[in-house]
């Protein structure tokens, strides 16, 4: 149990650090970042994120009037509402984006205003789902001191260190492609304001097609596919999927941030 506690810890702090990488390859092959726009991006995530549940909320009741129909199944009607759902949260953290970078824009070079949407990208990057971290660094060093009271704990306590790891790693990937998406998203939405208005329609779409993309895949597949419940039994082949899916994003996102910046290397 010690050692399924030490992994749980480490893999609860490598999806807290994780946003290091992106953040770090970045900063070095394009304008730099704005320390203060990455503050300001945490706070945009927080405001979008609570207008979203709200709108959600409100929504709800004229496409899934029936409490009952509210477990997910397999039909159309999850994959329409999931794509739903992520296109409105996609659409108030663009919007939030915008906002900021239309009020800030004027006097600022048009690859300095890219900088500043990557660095608002890497904000909300950063805070989204940074409790899930935490609560992987608390339920590991629970396990590390014999604490399995609660059924999440007693199961990993358990699991088997292939099923523990198809778990995790899935989980980890996904902050690095989330960190490279939400700053393309970001860069997007300021060439909306420095070029066609579209790029802002792309950056909604882009973000929502990342989380929506994931949703449906595991609704195709069917069962666990890591990322998911601690402890809960995974499926290998589901798991890889997941962890391809978020490699793929991760290098495809980056190349195309580092690329708007015209510091791409070769080699890449």
């Amino acid at each position: 149990m010690i050692l399924r506690g030490l992994l749980v810890a480490a893999s609860g702090f490598l999806f807290i650090f994780s946003p290091g990488l992106p953040i770090g390859l970045l900063a070095r092959r394009t304008a730099g970042l704005n320390r203060d726009f990455i503050y300001w991006g945490i706070g945009l995530w927080a405001v979008a994120q609570f207008l979203s549940l709200l709108v959600q909320f409100l929504l709800r009741p004229l496409f899934q009037p029936d409490p009952a129909l509210s477990a997910i199944t397999t039909g159309p009607d999850d994959y329409a509402l999931s794509f739903v759902g992520a296109l409105i949260t996609s659409f108030f953290v663009a919007g939030a984006l915008f906002i900021k970078l239309y009020w800030s824009r004027r006097g600022v070079a048009s690859e300095r205003l890219y900088g500043d949407g990557m660095s608002l990208g890497f904000g909300v990057g950063l805070i989204s789902q940074i409790f899930t971290g935490l609560s992987l660094v608390g339920a590991g060093f629970r396990l590390v001191f014999g604490d399995a009271a609660t059924a999440t704990l007693a199961a990993v306590a358990v699991s088997g260190y292939s099923n523990l790891l198809f778990n995790l790693l899935p989980l980890i990937l996904f902050r690095p492609a989330l960190l490279v998406i939400s700053a393309a998203t970001g860069v997007l939405v300021a060439r909306s304001i420095t070029e066609r208005a579209r790029f802002f329609w792309l950056a909604v779409l882009v973000q929502a097609v990342f989380v929506w993309a994931l949703v449906a895949m595991q609704f195709a597949l069917g069962g666990a596919a890591g990322g998911g419940q601690l402890g809960e039994a995974v499926n290998p082949f589901n798991a890889l999927a997941t962890i391809a899916y978020y490699l793929v994003a991760f290098v495809l996102g980056y190349r195309w941030v580092a690329a708007q910046f015209g510091k791409l290397p070769d080699s890449m």
